[in-house]
């Protein structure tokens, strides 16, 4: 094969996509050593640490899981599987196990979309899924709207990415039951187990599980295809079992008092579509944009191998926008606000999705239903034309890549930890925050300990993270803890 059709062909067009989406997470796993755990992070995990430094037994460590997870349901949330998660956050091993926090949100993520498009997009060639993918996944992952709720704090990525790649997860396990001739009975299970951890976790995530798995449980009755409708409506009973388990807990009503008088149902649901607008046109970046056009060619061919005619699309993109819009009402009813940062990460990961997914669905419709007989593009790689199409677009998302990176380097996650690494507002941070910890593990019953700095973007930008006195007190024993804001240390 000559070189200028080597790089015409998709499947070398696929390995150089994964290359870059691998390449492009390196700086993030080169700053974790610099993440240790903040706020949350202590409230909710001093007792299983405890339980860790006194017996290093792990019954003792879950059962101090349970622990946490019975006090916060009676006190002040009822999300019990995210508690149950955020207890065994890795710092109770040792504060340096922490910098696992963005391996593990990466690596989770990466898993759930591959595994959620692979199956979605199942029947298309395999250069041209991963390509997609990657293409989902580096947007995903670079644009983020608040890197340290998503990759290096933990309490905050518990409770709202693991769910969301939940979500991804438990999606294929039930469409593979409705396909297959025999459903596995361990993927049935798993599925229940999913929707389970969902139902008790964040509720954002939890009202579009319900959502979800309810309009496709209706979807199948009006289709009449009752066959193995167990596969659906049993993760939905299990799943609206939890939701109820969560939100009927006391510690909800203590918390409401403190948040305020909830918002009206009805006007939350008007201003979710609302949202769902606003966000829509704030993502729609130029980037995403670029992204999209050089995705066309793509998602031309995968359209093409597929039999499946693509109908109503209009139909498909308006209840897109509903579960988009759906993912605003839980913040804007309980708290007044979706101006939360851990809960646009995984809305603005939902929109990437449903964006792709729409624009690939809008595609077949069109190659199936007006392209009619035009000659179908070569299935191997790219012609001529299309090829320098296809790069020069490449090379103009590039370009813009980089002005953006220089003009706004927190745009994207990897540039700004390029950046805190170079001019060293990571080690600055960790440097802190590792002093800290040393004073609060030395003996005495009260301890005077530092404000961390705040203007790290990628480690900690919000004040709801920069919170060490409530937690760190009992996770290190403490009667008191004191923090001296910087200019009084």
């Amino acid at each position: 094969m000559s070189a200028f059709k080597k790089i015409l062909s998709l499947k070398w067009i696929a390995v150089c996509a994964v290359i870059v989406y691998a390449m492009s997470l390196i700086p993030i796993f080169a700053a974790s050593i610099y993440a240790f755990p903040q706020a949350d992070d202590w409230s909710y995990s001093w007792r299983t640490h405890l339980a860790w430094v006194d017996t290093h037994s792990l019954l003792e460590v879950l059962k101090g899981a349970a622990a946490a997870v019975a006090e916060a349901y009676m006190n002040w949330q009822g999300t019990f599987s995210s508690i149950f998660l955020m207890s065994l956050q890795p710092g109770i091993w040792g504060e340096r196990f922490y910098a696992a926090v963005p391996f593990l949100m990466c690596g989770l993520i990466t898993f759930a979309t591959l595994f959620f498009l692979f199956y979605v997009l199942k029947g298309t060639d395999r250069s041209c899924r991963m390509i997609f993918s990657m293409a989902v996944l580096w947007l995903t992952v670079q644009e983020i709207r608040c890197k340290p709720a998503a990759f290096y704090w933990y309490n905050g990525a518990v409770h709202y990415i693991v769910p969301y790649c939940f979500f991804l997860i438990l999606a294929v396990l039930i469409l593979k039951n409705l396909r297959k001739e025999k459903p596995g009975w361990g993927s049935f299970l798993f599925s229940l187990l999913l929707a389970v951890m969902i139902g008790g976790g964040n509720l954002v995530t939890a009202l579009l599980t319900f959502v979800c798995l309810a309009g496709g449980l209706l979807f199948l009755l009006v289709i009449k295809r009752r066959k193995r409708l167990w596969c659906v409506a049993a993760p939905l009973v299990v799943n609206t079992a939890a939701f109820g388990v969560n939100i009927l807990a006391p510690g909800n009503w203590l918390r409401q008092d403190v948040a305020g008088e909830p918002s009206n149902p009805v006007v939350s649901v008007f201003r979710s579509f609302y949202y769902g607008f606003f966000y829509i046109g704030e993502w729609t970046d130029e980037t995403v944009l670029l992204m999209i056009l050089l995705l066309v060619p793509i998602m031309i061919r995968m359209a093409g191998q597929l039999r499946f005619r693509f109908p109503l699309p209009g139909a498909v993109t308006f209840f897109s926008f509903c579960l988009l819009s759906s993912m605003f009402t839980p913040m804007d009813y309980a708290v007044h606000t979706v101006n939360i940062g851990r809960v646009k990460n995984i809305i603005f990961a939902m929109y990437i999705l449903l964006l792709m997914l729409n624009l690939f669905y809008f595609t077949g419709w069109y190659v199936k239903n007006v392209r009619g007989r035009e000659a179908a593009p070569a299935e191997g790689g790219f012609s001529g034309k299309e090829g320098v199409c296809f790069y020069g677009l490449l090379a103009v998302l590039a370009f813009n890549i980089l002005l953006t990176a220089a003009a706004e380097p927190q745009r994207f996650t990897s540039v700004l930890a390029v950046k805190e690494l170079s001019d060293g507002t990571a080690e600055k941070f960790a440097a802190a925050a590792w002093d800290n910890i040393q004073i609060l593990k030395e003996s005495g019953s009260e301890a005077v300990i530092g404000e961390v700095p705040k203007d790290s973007l990628l480690l900690t930008s919000r004040d709801d993270i920069d919170q060490w006195h409530f937690g760190a007190k009992m996770y290190f024993r403490k009667d008191k803890v004191t923090v001296l804001e910087s200019e009084n240390r």
